[in-house]
């Protein structure tokens, strides 16, 4: 999967986190209740692949501008077979099974952009993006066409996103664009940086009104940083694994070295500006009005 993850008491690892972050998101976009859904910014469809698991009339139309990733979508399936740490994950059997009979029944990989979104007026039940839209410039775009393709009974605009918590004239707006110049946060977020309180108008400025907002970032950013001081060595190991004594390779090992030390003072870094309020990590549902 592509995306931070959420961590609880019973997360061990990152791919639990990131199982995690698709439970969650699927419960605050009342999956329960929908049929059909547009995962925009879908990735290699791994949280499709997960809630039609769990939500089992859902048809899922996974919108992905990046070809190579739709492209590689069914990889996915052979890499869970072939991931021990995957395959024990909670509901990860099931949706191997339904992957395996009905994938191409009820999710439909489309290539596509967030601002030309390839649906009929009124005729989806959820809109979703999962750590996509900090890519959509501009933003107000997508958010309008999502307004024109959902249901005006009870569609729902859902967005779980990472923010900027101040306003971008501030001194402590400069400290976080400085903090992103760095490992994780560059790597993981490096499109636009939107504060929230600008999403929270665009959305109120396209005929929606936003019902909730869940912030989560503590149990996003904090964990993180927190699994890679924890696992460092291991993590550096795998990063180093494939070093040989040759003097291309060593260079190369020598690049690895730097990166990973660029990646863990980056991940103090990312707890720094979460523990501080610089960051948030947030999920937004807003409906039509």
């Amino acid at each position: 999967m592509l995306n931070f993850g959420y961590w609880n008491e019973k997360t061990t690892n990152p791919i639990q986190a990131q199982n995690e972050l698709c439970k969650l998101v699927g419960k605050f976009a009342q999956l329960h209740t929908a049929k059909n859904v547009l995962d925009v910014g879908s990735g290699f469809s791994a949280p499709a692949i997960y809630w039609k698991s769990v939500y089992d009339s859902l048809n899922i139309t996974c919108l992905n501008i990046n070809f190579l990733q739709l492209k590689n979508a069914v990889g996915l399936v052979k890499s869970i077979k072939d991931n021990n740490n995957i395959v024990n994950s909670e509901n990860i059997h099931q949706a191997l099974s339904f992957i395996n009979h009905n994938a191409d029944r009820d999710i439909s990989l489309v290539n596509g952009t967030a601002k030309n979104l390839p649906c009929a007026d009124d005729c989806v039940d959820r809109v979703i993006a999962l750590e996509s839209a900090q890519h959509f410039k501009p933003l107000i775009r997508f958010i309008q066409e999502s307004r024109r393709i959902l249901r005006h009974d009870d569609g729902l605009l859902v967005l779980a996103i990472p923010v900027i918590t101040m306003a971008k004239s501030s001194f402590l707006f400069t400290r976080i664009r400085e903090f992103m110049k760095l490992g994780i946060l560059s790597l993981n977020w490096a499109s636009e940086h939107y504060e929230l309180e600008f999403i929270k108008s665009l959305i109120s400025k396209t005929s929606f009104k936003i019902i909730n907002i869940q912030h989560i970032g503590s149990h996003v950013y904090e964990p993180l940083a927190d699994y890679y001081v924890q696992n460092r060595e291991l993590i550096k190991t795998t990063i180093l694994k494939e070093r040989t004594s040759s003097f291309s390779s060593y260079l190369q090992g020598s690049l690895y070295k730097i990166i990973e030390k660029v990646v863990y003072n980056s991940a103090l870094k990312m707890k720094e500006a979460s523990q501080k309020g610089f960051i948030d990590y947030v999920l937004i549902k807003a409906k039509l009005i």
